[in-house]
């Protein structure tokens, strides 16, 4: 079968997911966005050297880029989006099957009744699955799939992990609607923790983040290799309040970092029960769909990091490297990548 994806090359998730499934699929061909358009980031085309590229010039492919990319394919893969509402009609023309890595909060689908659903909607997490199969599960094909991380990438770094560094990292990554990966809890939090350790608190752009406590150290940077984010640390505080693939959770674990969550969907079908904590809904907001907002509580947080750091954590670093391979690693998932492809 012959190969599209549409791929990205700017440092986001965005960009090292699709570059992840390209290195894992090696593609036919590549229709290369080119996000400086919309978002102003750095693009990295020389991620894509040797493929057969197209690349657009305004950020969404034009017809003309859109139907020379489909030429001679037979499946195409992309995710979050196909950034033109004409491909995937121009595919199913043409008997091209297209295949889309969704978010459940951006799924154009669910604003728009009149767009046409691609063959199949590859659910990256089990969050919201069953109300994509009850929305579009008799006109296609809703499936779970995880998008793939590269475990030798992080071996380096899971080294340096074994390590005790008395360092906890919390990604806050860019400012996002409602705190999403709560931030502003952890900074709560450490009013009811008492060990020593530090907090180091990883942004993309600055962000305001009041804090006192001599632990926390801010470090604001877009890291050129993704792995070296998660070097030199115990483990992953991520109290997020909503969405469902979290590429930094994948990555953490791969790195050898137990990843301490709230205890709702889909951390759970991940995570053991120890690592995570109770959560209560606490608001809402709508995106392409109604968007629940989750907290967990910050003493409950700070006991668990507490115990944490002063128990014997070799064998928690074990176990989350075990989990991140046997859930992302390319190793687990490109057998059922290609065969869907195939089927």
């Amino acid at each position: 079968m012959r190969l599209g994806i549409i791929a990205r090359s700017d440092n986001t998730g965005l960009g090292n997911q699709t570059r992840e499934l390209v290195n894992m699929l090696n593609p036919d061909k590549i229709l290369l966005i080119n996000s400086s358009f919309f978002n102003q980031n750095e693009q990295h085309p020389e991620w894509y050297a040797g493929y057969d590229c197209i690349t657009t010039d305004r950020g969404f492919p034009r017809q003309g880029e859109v139907k020379a990319f489909l030429q001679n394919l037979d499946v195409v893969i992309s995710c979050e989006t196909f950034y033109s509402q004409q491909l995937v009609d121009m595919a199913r023309m043409a008997g091209i099957k297209t295949i889309l890595q969704y978010n459940y909060e951006f799924l154009g689908n669910l604003q728009h009744e009149d767009w046409s659903l691609p063959d199949v909607l590859l659910a990256p997490s089990t969050w919201h699955i069953n109300d994509i199969k009850n929305l579009y599960g008799d006109r296609c094909e809703v499936i779970h799939l995880p998008p793939p991380t590269d475990a030798e990438l992080f071996k380096d770094v899971r080294n340096i992990n074994t390590q005790d560094h008395r360092r906890i990292l919390h990604v806050a990554g860019k400012a996002a609607v409602k705190d999403r990966n709560g931030t502003e809890t952890v900074i709560q939090m450490l009013n009811y923790s008492r060990e020593d350790y530090k907090l180091v608190i990883k942004t993309q752009t600055p962000l305001e983040i009041k804090t006192t406590d001599e632990r926390v150290i801010i470090e604001t940077d877009n890291v050129a290799n993704k792995q070296d984010l998660y070097s030199g640390y115990d483990a992953m505080v991520l109290p997020r309040r909503y969405a469902g693939l979290c590429l930094p959770m994948n990555e953490a674990l791969m790195s050898g970092l137990p990843v301490f969550m709230p205890r709702i969907s889909p951390n759970t079908t991940v995570l053991p029960d120890e690592w995570t904590l109770e959560a209560d809904k606490i608001d809402r907001f709508k995106a392409k769909a109604t968007v629940g907002v989750w907290s967990v509580n910050p003493k409950s947080l700070a006991k668990l990091i507490d115990n944490y750091i002063v128990s014997d954590k070799q064998a928690m670093k074990t176990k989350a490297f075990n989990l991140g391979f046997e859930h992302f690693s390319r190793e687990s998932l490109k057998e059922k990548y290609i065969n869907i492809i195939n089927s």
